[in-house]
């Protein structure tokens, strides 16, 4: 446990460890909705709300056919309302339950997860989403899916893959 707050690794703990690893215990994390405008420190007046349960730890979240999504390890998929940050649904992605490093992404009326297992989780939108399918690359990642000209990149551990619409 220490091992993360040893910052010069040297197996004891001193006033510079125990000053880092208080200010990480003292961390207000939360995902915050602010209303725009106004002068001077406006953060306690333009505060809207705070969501501090189930945070991802790196992916993003995403604004997509105006809701709020974000996307936690073990495949915890939550949707909340981008206006008052009440949690509409809240579910594992059954079939993709690893970790997760990059971003879900929105396209083509559809919401794209990826796994660090490589696993692809198509799904559809709304406060109600659902999985749609889930796909299996075989190959580990934790790069961010990208969309250009209509098709969808993925990058894996030692792949390039690209997908499109038939014609």
């Amino acid at each position: 446990m220490w091992r993360e707050v040893d910052l010069d690794d040297d197996g004891a703990l001193d006033q510079r460890d125990w000053k880092f690893y208080r200010s990480r215990r003292a961390a207000h994390n939360g995902l915050v909705a602010f209303r725009l405008g106004g002068q001077g420190d406006m953060t306690d007046k333009n505060l809207l709300w705070r969501y501090e349960k189930s945070l991802p730890n790196v992916p993003s979240p995403l604004f997509y056919k105006d809701v709020l999504y974000m996307l936690k390890e073990g495949g915890i998929f939550t949707s909340l309302d981008p206006e008052t940050g009440k949690v509409l649904k809240q579910a594992r992605l059954v079939g993709a339950l690893g970790d997760y490093f990059s971003s879900p992404l929105g396209a083509d009326d559809k919401i794209y997860t990826l796994s660090e297992e490589g696993k692809v989780s198509v799904i559809k939108p709304g406060a109600e989403w659902e999985v749609m399918a889930v796909n299996d690359l075989g190959d580990s990642c934790k790069a961010t899916p990208a969309i250009a000209d209509g098709r969808l990149y993925i990058r894996t551990r030692g792949a390039l893959y690209c997908f499109a619409k038939r014609d």
